[in-house]
């Protein structure tokens, strides 16, 4: 008899999402955002706003691995800022959502990396990658000790 696993509908965004945040300020170099995502292998660093821009530490972008590469290939990476290469656009997921509206969420915006959000306060608190999708589909969504 096969085995069976739950589906994307059964699970919940916060059984399969990693928690905490990598962010840093629009104004990081491009080159410490790199070392942020080697030193805590991550693929995405969420960019976060000060002065005046929207609320202060509110996120304001994504520097997904991909807009690293980009950047790399035609800007000088000590020179740049996370400002202007956070291509990646902010999509929050409640952590009680579905795992299948998250995957919608990620085809519908092209993106590969949703930040998960607490229900009732909205504050962020982890992230979702297409590789815990992938997790979860597999039968593991257990990504983290507990």
């Amino acid at each position: 008899m096969p085995e069976s696993y739950p589906t994307l509908r059964d699970l919940r965004v916060g059984d399969a999402m990693h928690p905490g945040l990598v962010s840093c300020s629009v104004d990081t170099p491009l080159r410490d955002v790199a070392r942020m995502m080697a030193t805590y292998r991550v693929h995405a660093i969420l960019v976060t706003a000060h002065d005046g821009e929207v609320t202060s530490g509110q996120p304001w972008g994504v520097v997904s691995d991909l807009d690293l590469l980009r950047a790399a290939e035609t800007a000088d990476v000590a020179a740049t800022s996370a400002r202007e290469v956070a291509g990646t656009p902010v999509v929050m997921v409640a952590a009680d959502q579905a795992l299948a509206h998250a995957a919608g969420l990620m085809a519908e915006r092209e993106v590969s990396h949703l930040l998960v959000v607490e229900p009732q306060s909205r504050r962020p608190f982890g992230v979702i990658s297409t590789l815990d999708l992938a997790r979860a589909l597999a039968g593991f969504p257990e990504r983290h000790p507990s």
